[in-house]
């Protein structure tokens, strides 16, 4: 039979989550300097990758297809770490003076949290995806 006492309760609301809005808020503080770098790589290679898809044809080959659909893929990571970025570069939660305003405002701010925790990683994950899915067949 486990016993819950006052020291296991204190143990279990010490602990913080491994991540959290402060958490992104630091990392998006020290990338800064790269927000717009970032956007402008997107937009560059958003434009590669349309004309690149224009070049392939049913004889391509598929050196040509890969780097096109890698090309997309780090389109698509740039923008997402560049949001990242912009989303919580400044926590509005810290700017607030009201108690139920920034309530209102730190959960906002665990929903995009939560979000970027998914979003982050996710074209990555795509890309391994769909090379191991298309090279197998």
């Amino acid at each position: 039979m486990i016993y819950i006492t006052n020291v296991n309760l204190n143990i279990i609301y010490q602990m913080k989550p491994p991540i959290s809005p402060e958490l992104f808020n630091y990392i998006a503080i020290s990338l800064a300097r790269f927000k717009w770098q970032l956007l402008a790589w997107s937009a560059f290679f958003f434009c590669l990758f349309t004309l690149l898809q224009s070049q392939i044809q049913f004889n391509t080959p598929n050196t040509l297809v890969w780097l096109a659909i890698f090309i997309l893929f780090a389109a698509i990571e740039s923008l997402v770490i560049s949001a990242f970025i912009f989303f919580f570069q400044v926590l509005p939660s810290s700017r607030e003076n009201s108690l139920k305003w920034q309530q209102f405002h730190q959960v906002i701010e665990w929903c995009e949290a939560l979000l970027f925790t998914i979003l982050l990683p996710l074209p990555i994950i795509l890309f391994i995806y769909a090379f191991v899915r298309l090279a197998l067949l």
